[in-house]
């Protein structure tokens, strides 16, 4: 795997989620920019010094970019830095979150479509929602459209960066929805259409993939292993290995949740019995934790931890994977549930591979997705991830 991205029959297996040279002349001046709007978002504020020996550039091509991007509000001077030196302080540069924002839109919980305005780092200024009251279709598009309108009448004073949308199912690089079961969407152009009618950069992309970017970008997880697991209506998986999103050949990587968990087992909406998705799921976790009881039910913790560990101790064991994160906007894997699923894995796994295995819940919450699709604006419009 190179610098490049790796190849694979002509093409990359997955974006590198961040710039980390100097460019080629071709493609010199859009890099460069995005070394140093990266820098800034995960190290800043820096002065224009700082810049030059964090990024590799000159200090004449650091403060050339940063009078450019100044005065497209996307960076501001925020005071002096503090120095025990003799001389003048320098200037410290930060990126600037009142300048611009994003609209971001979830449509994995397929009763109600979410969005909300999110500045460059993050924080929530505005929410809109809409029941989706069983939609699909075209009839599904237009009620993520009109939640995208409502957000975008909510940005303020700021500019809007662009739209970034969370969704279910296979969806290549360009936002195109290959297939969406749950909306019955098949080769949509999902990001292409809301572009056209809204009128802003659209960027689309798999929920799962994005909750995972979201742990990188916004919780500070490190991308040289990681696996997220979306609790959500379905059951799918993002991956970051060596700085990398693995998408697979067919943009499929992660889709974990028809993989056998256990012999026979409940029927499945597949047509089969057993996969992972009738184990590990919101019914059988709600029946684990003991909802109506009170009382945890061993016996389908038991169920839950196996299963679970049977399907995800392979790919952690293949990937030696550091970090395994549960996305769990409804609070459903518990204490009991991760203790299940790491004995589960432990009886499964190498001592050394376990030992360096982080099993946790997600500390975005229900906005995981939200700040995953941000993540991707982002990346495509800033090249910052």
């Amino acid at each position: 795997m190179s610098g490049d991205g790796a190849q694979r029959g002509g093409r990359l297996t997955g974006p590198l989620l961040r710039p980390t040279a100097k460019a080629v002349p071709g493609d010199a001046r859009t890099h460069n920019r995005s070394l140093v709007l990266s820098s800034l978002f995960h190290r800043g504020p820096l002065s224009r010094a700082d810049l030059a020996r964090t990024t590799g550039l000159t200090r004449v091509t650091v403060s050339d970019l940063i009078t450019e991007l100044a005065g497209q509000a996307l960076v501001q001077e925020t005071g002096s830095k503090t120095e025990a030196r003799v001389g003048k302080p320098g200037t410290l540069v930060d990126i600037d979150s009142d300048g611009h924002v994003m609209a971001v839109l979830d449509l994995s919980d397929t009763a109600t479509a979410r969005g909300a305005v999110i500045t460059l780092r993050g924080t929530v200024v505005a929410r809109a929602e809409q029941p989706t009251n069983g939609a699909t279709g075209q009839a599904m598009l237009r009620i993520a459209q009109r939640t995208a309108e409502q957000l975008l009448a909510q940005t303020g004073p700021a500019k809007p960066l662009g739209l970034g949308v969370a969704s279910p199912g296979v969806l290549t690089p360009d936002g195109q929805v290959v297939y969406a079961k749950d909306y019955q969407w098949n080769n949509l152009p999902l990001a292409a259409g809301l572009a056209a009618s809204l009128g802003q950069p659209v960027a689309a992309a798999n929920d799962a993939n994005l909750r995972a970017l979201a742990e990188f970008t916004y919780a500070g997880a490190s991308a040289e292993g990681l696996m997220e697991v979306s609790l959500t209506d379905g059951l799918g998986a993002g991956i970051l290995l060596d700085g990398f999103m693995l998408l697979g050949p067919s943009n499929a990587a992660g889709e974990i949740g028809h993989i056998p968990a256990m012999v026979g087992g409940d029927p499945c909406s597949c047509g089969r019995r057993g996969c992972l998705e009738t184990v590990l799921n919101r019914e059988v976790l709600r029946k684990a934790n003991g909802t109506a009881s009170g009382m945890t039910d061993k016996t389908v913790l038991k169920r839950v931890g196996t299963a679970t560990a049977a399907v995800l101790a392979p790919i952690v064991s293949a990937f030696n994977l550091s970090d395994l994160v549960f996305a769990d906007p409804r609070g459903l894997a518990t204490p009991d549930v991760l203790a299940a699923i790491r004995q589960g894995l432990e009886e499964r796994l190498l001592p050394q591979i376990m030992a360096d295995l982080n099993v946790r819940v997600s500390q975005l919450g229900a906005d995981a997705a939200l700040l995953g699709a941000g993540s991707l604006v982002l990346a495509n419009q800033l090249g910052v991830t």
